[in-house]
């Protein structure tokens, strides 16, 4: 009867084991779903956010400020609710993420209406360096899965991509020329249609360059 009654409170605590671990899977992709969803929302309305066309001063959007605050509170409520690797989980690739939407925003804002000052550049650019230092702060915990490389590497690139907003036509020709790979063909399209605080679009001069490009390399 005694070795009966250990198989089973071991069989007993196998299934226990098991039903944590099930539960504790779906908990964290919960946690992690809730956590893209809330970076997106809060991402999406930087394009639409009036500083963006401030002529007086230099503002952060505030989503950018409420994304900054969810994402250490989220660490912390997630952290002392189920532990370091669920937030790990559920912040995982924010350092690439996060860059991806700030140049899809910037893209909105190229395809758009309505005039961008650079004070509204500035402020794109600043939301970047906010975000990273905001983010790294909320995954510095212990087996967290934060990778510096790649969050230099994409925080780099979203950085450079506004920056072609504020140049002159010339200087985006020049950047173009020493780096056509860098951004996507439509991207740089993008750029050259763009009319900015410096220059005024044209789409055409991006088609001149390229087959002015591909002469010169015959």
């Amino acid at each position: 009867w005694e070795k009966s009654s250990k198989i089973k409170a071991i069989r007993d605590l196998q299934s226990a084991i098991k039903t944590i671990r099930y539960h504790g899977l779906r908990v964290a992709k919960f946690c992690r779903m809730e956590t893209l969803i809330q970076m997106a929302k809060r991402m999406s309305e930087i394009c639409v956010s009036s500083v963006l066309q401030a002529e007086d001063a230099i503002r952060l959007p505030s989503c950018v400020n409420n994304l900054g605050e969810y994402l250490t509170a989220s660490s912390d409520n997630i952290r002392e609710a189920g532990g370091n690797a669920i937030a790990a989980f559920s912040f995982s690739s924010l350092e690439q993420y996060i860059p991806y939407y700030l140049m899809h925003a910037a893209r909105i804002v190229a395809r758009g209406s309505k005039p961008i000052t650079m004070n509204g550049i500035e402020s794109l650019d600043r939301t970047g360096s906010v975000l990273y230092r905001d983010l790294k702060g909320a995954t510095s915990f212990e087996n967290s899965f934060w990778d510096e490389e790649a969050a230099a590497n994409s925080f780099e690139q979203s950085a450079v991509f506004i920056s072609l907003m504020e140049i002159s036509l010339n200087d985006l020709e020049a950047h173009y020329r020493s780096n056509p790979t860098q951004f996507s063909e439509d991207d740089y399209q993008l750029m050259f249609a763009f009319t900015g605080p410096r220059r005024r679009g044209d789409s055409r001069r991006f088609n001149l360059l390229k087959s002015k490009m591909k002469t010169e390399r015959r």
